[in-house]
């Protein structure tokens, strides 16, 4: 009985489905590769950063090596300084020339591939260049994205992120409610959100404005490189300063008693009812050298899941706009039951972005 019970346990363990097999990403092998190799060159040179000359010498120990496998040893020095992108660059021609000259158990890409398929997790061995590949490449895409997201933003160091909330000062017509002023609880969430991307990107220098004198503030020093985040529309005194400049043409404007939107002449509505909202992220760049981010919708909702959105998405945020032809792009969101969708991507002429008093 007992032989049974356990060919049966056995038996129900390997009808168990195949997990589907991952693909690992082509830099992230190959880097594991070059990780591979520098363990065996960091072993017998008894160096973490063995230099041209140690490499070379020891290859020669391994036996008569030709010019080309010598020559490559100032690259695999290079290798093993793992705070800089030389693995990444690296090609699969010189990893196999040098594990090959190695004499190592895996002496071809190709076959490393294989072997550190998500089969091979289970390697302890794989598993930990695989780990430390990943840990390698994250610190250039840390770096890549913090550079990209300073340019969306224009951020420069000197003048910093000025963002601006809308505030509502229910107090002052009420002296019956506990506090003055009051921020919608959407607006302060996507500010929140807003921030924790600022602080990851290492944007330090940071503030926050209540909308009550940021006009002023605002146009106080015009030729200024400055950037200003303004977060919400309906409100925000900022955008419509800027709307009443016609900072946007007559490409944007709204219209808060309607509840709508207007985009190059076509009005949008939120409806409750329906659950349909809809939200702006806009990148404008004035002629007096100022810089705003728009991040916005017609209703609370539309700037909450808008702001949601370019906390996940921002990266798609700088391709749009790095690949419009114009320095200002406003683009269109949909909100509908609670799913975000692109819905239009609008260039603005140059000409127009004159904020004039």
């Amino acid at each position: 009985m007992a032989t049974k019970f356990f060919t049966e346990i056995i038996y129900l363990k390997y009808r168990e489905p195949l997990k589907k097999i991952i693909k690992t990403q082509y830099d992230t092998v190959k880097v594991s590769f070059g990780i591979y190799i520098i363990a065996e060159v960091r072993k017998r040179t008894n160096k973490e950063y063995p230099t041209e000359t140690d490499i070379k010498k020891m290859l020669l120990k391994t036996g008569k090596q030709s010019a080309g496998v010598l020559s490559a040893a100032k690259q695999i020095s290079r290798y093993c300084k793992t705070n800089r992108d030389y693995l990444l660059k690296a090609k699969e021609e010189t990893f196999n020339l040098v594990a090959q000259a190695l004499n190592l158990p895996v002496p071809h890409f190709n076959q490393f591939h294989e072997r550190i398929s998500q089969l091979y997790k289970r390697s302890r061995n794989y598993n930990t260049y695989l780990e430390k590949a990943e840990n390698y490449l994250l610190q250039f895409k840390a770096a890549d994205d913090e550079t990209y997201f300073k340019r969306l933003l224009n951020y420069r160091e000197e003048t910093g992120i000025k963002t601006i909330l809308i505030n509502y000062p229910f107090g002052e017509l009420d002296a019956n409610l506990p506090a003055t002023h009051f921020g919608a609880y959407t607006d302060i969430k996507t500010e929140v959100l807003f921030k924790q991307l600022c602080t990851r990107m290492n944007v330090s220098n940071y503030k926050i404005l209540t909308d009550s004198s940021v006009v002023e503030q605002f146009e106080k020093e015009n030729n200024k490189r400055e950037t200003w985040v303004n977060i919400g529309l309906f409100g925000n005194r900022l955008t419509a300063s800027l709307l009443k400049k016609n900072a946007f043409g007559n490409c944007f404007d709204w219209l808060p008693q309607q509840n709508k939107i207007v985009l190059m002449g076509k009005a949008y509505a939120a409806n409750r009812e329906k659950k349909i909202d809809y939200g702006v992220f806009a990148r404008l760049q004035l002629i007096n050298r100022k810089t705003i981010i728009l991040i916005g919708g017609i209703e609370g909702y539309g700037t909450e899941k808008t702001g949601e959105y370019v906390w996940r998405n921002w990266r798609k945020m700088y391709d749009i706009v790095t690949a419009a032809k114009a320095s200002s792009v406003i683009v269109l969101f949909k909100i509908f039951n609670g799913k975000i969708h692109q819905q239009k991507v609008v260039e603005l002429p140059e000409v127009v972005l004159a904020a004039k008093k």
